[in-house]
């Protein structure tokens, strides 16, 4: 699923898709690929999201000059 990010409160975010909130992480392999920053997900990120094991993981930063679906 594709969404945008609205909200981020540390290691949660907070993805819109469609008119559904899903309260996500980031998958540890992404935070440690190729990004210097500690989050490298910001508020107006388009993202891609699965369900692993029950929760909701952001595995896939999109550009934010997307647009939304």
């Amino acid at each position: 699923m594709t969404g945008v990010v609205t909200k981020s409160t540390g290691s949660w975010y907070d993805v819109l898709v469609g008119s559904k909130k899903y309260e996500c992480r980031i998958r540890g392999r992404l935070r440690l690929e190729g990004f210097k920053e500690t989050n490298p997900v910001a508020v107006g990120d388009f993202v891609k999201i699965d369900i692993e094991e029950g929760s909701h993981v952001i595995t896939e930063i999109l550009s934010a000059k997307k647009s939304y679906p």
